[in-house]
């Protein structure tokens, strides 16, 4: 469960964020890079997502190549893209409320999507995660960070550079501090044929 503990998940994002500067960094160049020509914008996105979940689990270093890597992606980033991104921001253009609500709904859903989820499944287990929270004020609370870094980001161009890794780091550690540090992800039967 995502504990009310956020001074020491900032804490964790930061030290996250140094130890892997350079592949946050260029990772992070790469994916804003993409949304300025769009098509590859979301695709990189999940990707770098992806790529620090599993760093974060591991403890290996974040390799920035992993950007642009991972071609099985690009579907799912789209499809996640626009079955969020349309509903939210029309939930914003209705007196912002709705939008938000639909942000702190679906706040794991990229993540459980990087995670290895299907799309709709993706959404729907964030909806079965935030309904099933009794510490809202800490859900809210973990839900803002990433909001004020975008925010920040909004400000000034160059603020980007820096808040994407952070965002990034930051919803990694939520996400594994919800569903722990192991993929919710079955993975394959292996089969043995003698």
């Amino acid at each position: 469960m995502m504990d009310s503990h956020i001074d020491q998940r900032i804490k964790r994002s930061w030290d996250f964020f140094l130890a892997n500067v350079g592949g946050l960094l260029l990772g992070g160049l790469v994916a804003l890079v993409g949304w300025f020509f769009i098509i590859p914008g979301p695709w990189f996105s999940l990707n770098l997502l992806q790529e620090t979940i599993e760093s974060a689990r591991t403890g290996r270093p974040v390799r920035w190549q992993a950007t642009f890597e991972r071609q099985g992606n690009f579907l799912k980033s789209w499809g996640l893209t626009l079955a969020m991104g349309i509903p939210i921001a029309i939930g914003y253009m209705l007196l912002v409320i709705p939008g938000v609500l639909l942000s702190l709904y679906w706040f794991h859903a990229p993540m459980l999507a990087a995670d290895g989820r299907k799309t709709l499944d993706a959404i729907a287990e964030s909806g079965r995660i935030f309904r099933r929270r009794n510490d809202w004020a800490a859900y809210f609370l973990n839900w803002l960070i990433p909001a004020v870094l975008t925010g920040v980001a909004g400000i000034t161009a160059f603020a980007i550079v820096l808040t994407l890794p952070l965002t990034l780091a930051y919803l990694a550690f939520c996400y594994t501090d919800e569903v722990g540090p192991v993929s919710t992800v079955a993975l394959p039967k292996r089969e043995v044929v003698v």
